[in-house]
């Protein structure tokens, strides 16, 4: 459960799976693949490829999907897949069904939201993989030391690796405190935060400037230029969304599903604008009404047991 590959697209999915009205649905997690005959969808981990092309050849009538397939395998001969983002099912397109189920997480699903208040000094937290404390250079990592000279705040990490030797994009400031991620403590620990911050773009250190312009291509020196992992997901934005945190998240395109909105949320790619984003957001009523709006337009859009059903009916499909 602390894998959260298995807790949203296993655990959680089967759960919501077994809440889908008015379809005749029963969904179980099976610990071996002994009874598999018994089934007619089986979906498997994304550890577990080759057991997949195996049950798939010993039942050949059957639909066998994987989840979270990396998008270097190329010709696996199963019959679906399940990802996390429109940009993760962008870079699975030479397989023909490549099916969306977000990473709603269930243990967040109707908690008691934060209710924010005026603080001596703002917590801004961050949780999620290390490597993405990477992606706070350079721009996330300048504003912060800018603001850090404004007014107090203290940096919150949560991560798996919490002793990781974090040197790039690591801001010099005042305060950083750094937890492991705990499924029994995680929680408590983000409901602790005020703004919840979610970098992903790789900075590229290219000056456009150099090259040359086309109106006619519609190049210009001002373009914008992103790099990002294709398994990119507005995941760790979710979150905060639930738990009623406001949000400072960055180009990725799946964070504009909500925050393209900007009562919802603030989308940042430079220096200034995560700055004048974070800072916006001192006044507690600031973050109580983004919060608020965020997490409203996070229960329209995002009603996992909703989403099931359309994974669900584009299965049977085939």
């Amino acid at each position: 459960m602390s894998m959260g590959s298995y807790r949203i697209w296993v655990n959680n999915l089967n759960n919501y799976f077994n809440k889908v009205d008015n379809l005749e649905i029963k969904s179980e997690i099976l610990t071996s693949d002994k009874d598999i005959g018994d089934y007619d969808i089986i979906i498997c981990d994304k550890n577990s490829v080759d057991l997949a092309v195996g049950i798939k050849k010993s039942f050949p009538d059957k639909k066998v999907g994987v989840i979270n397939l990396s998008a270097d395998k190329k010709d696996i001969p199963i019959d679906f897949i399940i990802v996390g983002s429109l940009e993760e099912k962008d870079s699975l397109s030479h397989y023909d069904n490549v099916f969306l189920f977000p990473l709603i997480e269930d243990m967040y699903q109707n908690a008691e939201c934060k209710k924010h208040s005026e603080k001596e000094s703002l917590r801004i937290g961050f949780h999620g993989h290390y490597p993405h404390l990477s992606k706070f250079e350079p721009h996330l990592k300048n504003a912060l030391e800018k603001i850090d000279k404004i007014c107090n705040i203290e940096l919150f990490i949560i991560t798996s690796n919490f002793s990781f030797d974090w040197c790039v994009g690591k801001p010099n400031i005042k305060s950083i405190t750094m937890k492991r991620w705990n499924l029994s403590t995680v929680k408590e620990d983000l409901l602790s935060c005020d703004i919840g911050i979610s970098p992903n773009v790789t900075h590229i250190p290219v000056d456009i400037k150099k090259y040359n312009t086309s109106v006619e291509l519609g190049l210009y020196n001002t373009d914008h230029i992103l790099r990002m992992k294709n398994k990119s997901n507005a995941g760790r934005a979710f979150v905060f969304h639930q738990l009623g945190i406001p949000v400072v998240a960055d180009f990725t395109p799946s964070n504009f599903h909500i925050m393209g909105d900007p009562k919802c949320g603030f989308i940042a790619h430079n220096q200034k604008s995560w700055e004048r984003a974070i800072l916006e957001l001192r006044e507690p009523e600031r973050r109580q009404q983004i919060a608020n709006n965020a997490k409203n337009e996070f229960d329209r859009l995002y009603n996992p047991v909703t989403w099931a059903r359309r994974l669900f009916l584009n299965i049977r499909r085939l």
